[in-house]
């Protein structure tokens, strides 16, 4: 069943985008399958990338855009768009740039074989760099594609509402989980998609058809600030209901730290002004990429955030000091090779004298870090983080709307996430990449009809009348 689901998804995006407008298809292909496809199962294809639910996405993506691309140019939908962050242009070129120079410069620095007792890893050759980079356009093209068909106020609310509502439904199969412990992935597919002890919490913590449940509650996080961003924009008790149940589900859904993130982001949309939201985002921005070095010269205070996690639950605590244990053993492997990292094959990992690999990877941060270095780090997250840190400039040439603040702020959640989780998904992605096409482009202005005695150099003749208005209708000018 789950082989059958990653193979027919392509087909179905298709029939989506055969049927809907552009955006609304593309909302549709990206945010269903996420939500729904199978977890923890990939197809193995010799010298191609594992077919997984986000190959799945990526291919729907690109076989729709392949035939109605044409037609979504077209669409009155969709905004003509002309370049003006020029700057935020030229950095976002430059980091992708350096992230894929780095993947060359990881894949010659890492020849070597590496043996520890009876393990030995091989060295990476040069075809290794195009399976990199072809699983890095796989991970990027929803970034890519909403920079360019989710880049207006418009589209922003769009991609929001999609948020709010599939929210509502997923909690609806989150509260049989509550019930009957986290089972629909397996009933549907026959297997967990991840430990089941771990979902064991006073209860149950809802997994759904997500790898984890902490991802569940990221994506509950996501609604809540799409329903209060909605909210705010068109004032309807519609979505201050969806986002009190919302915030309630993600309250109870045992997932504490993406509940204590949203609260934040809600008192940042809610309590700030426009500049100092703005600033709030750009300073996570700033703390996240550099998180690693923080982390290496002890400024971030662990001996507090453990206090903070024991006073809530010692299991808890005990859980998070394992994970920073971790994370210092394998920030030492990672800046034995700083610049370009250890690459693939679990080269960045440590090995005990058995040969077997002990190590444990929850955040992004290390993983990127580890296998591809400060190289790979500053243009990965770089690209990223961009979006964000030009808002400040953009908010001087144009109006930055509820709509865009709360995707900035869902975006800066997902950066505070990626430290102890490898959240970064599909639907996260699309929030990156409206951002990046709200900073770069804007509307093209429409032509303005000119009286041909203005074209001409002559005056257009006065008219003097008690009815002022009708002389504007019949030149064509708008009624004031």
């Amino acid at each position: 069943m789950a082989a059958f689901a990653i193979l027919i998804w392509p087909a179905i995006a298709l029939l989506i985008f055969t049927n809907r407008a552009i955006v609304p298809a593309i909302l549709t292909a990206t945010v269903l399958p996420y939500l729904f496809l199978p977890e923890a199962f990939a197809i193995n294809l010799p010298g191609l990338p594992d077919l997984d639910k986000t190959f799945a996405i990526t291919g729907g993506l690109i076989v729709g855009l392949l035939f109605f691309a044409v037609r979504g140019r077209k669409a009155p939908d969709v905004p003509a768009l002309k370049t003006e962050g020029f700057r935020f242009r030229f950095v976002l070129y430059v980091l992708l740039a350096v992230l894929i120079g780095g993947v060359f410069v990881t894949i010659r620095n890492n020849g070597e074989w590496l043996v520890f007792g009876p393990t030995v890893l091989p060295a990476l050759r040069p075809w290794d760099a195009i399976g990199r980079i072809a699983e890095l356009i796989i991970i990027a093209l929803p970034f890519f594609v909403a920079r360019k068909y989710l880049a207006t106020p418009d589209m922003h609310r769009a991609l929001l509402k999609v948020f709010a509502l599939s929210g509502l439904i997923y909690t609806l199969f989150m509260l049989v989980e509550f019930r009957l412990s986290p089972q629909l992935h397996n009933w549907v597919y026959g297997f967990h998609q991840h430990s089941f002890l771990q979902h064991i919490r006073d209860g149950y913590r809802p997994m759904v058809f997500l790898q984890h449940g902490l991802w569940v509650g990221f994506f509950i996080f996501m609604a809540v600030m799409a329903a209060a961003a909605l909210w705010k924009a068109e004032k309807e008790t519609k979505w201050l209901w969806a986002l009190g149940w919302l915030l309630v589900i993600l309250m109870v859904s045992k997932n504490l730290g993406a509940f204590v993130i949203g609260l934040m982001c809600l008192a940042v949309f809610f309590a700030l002004r426009r500049k100092m939201q703005i600033w709030f985002v750009i300073c996570v921005s700033l703390a996240t990429l550099s998180f690693p070095a923080l982390r290496q010269a002890h400024l971030v205070p662990i001996d507090s955030i453990l206090s903070a996690a024991a006073s809530i639950s010692e299991d808890r605590a005990g859980s998070l000091e394992y994970r920073l244990d971790q994370e210092d053993q394998l920030l030492a492997r990672a800046y034995e090779k700083p610049l370009f990292g250890w690459g693939t094959w679990g080269r960045d990992r440590i090995y005990n004298e058995f040969g077997s690999d002990i190590s444990v990877t929850d955040g992004l941060w290390i993983i990127v870090l580890g296998g591809w270095g400060w190289v790979g780090y500053a243009g990965f997250f770089g690209v990223l983080a961009a979006p964000l840190l030009f808002l400040a400039a953009t908010a001087r040439r144009k109006e930055i709307p509820p709509e865009t603040i709360a995707l900035a702020l869902i975006c800066a959640g997902n950066f505070i996430y990626l430290i102890p989780n490898a959240t970064l998904t599909p639907i996260g992605l699309l929030c990156f990449g409206a951002l990046a096409g709200f900073v770069q482009f804007d509307r093209k202005q429409e032509p303005v009809d000119v009286p041909d005695a203005v074209l001409q150099g002559r005056r257009a003749p006065r008219s003097y009348t008690r009815f002022p208005h009708k002389v504007a209708q019949r030149r064509g000018a708008p009624e004031i």
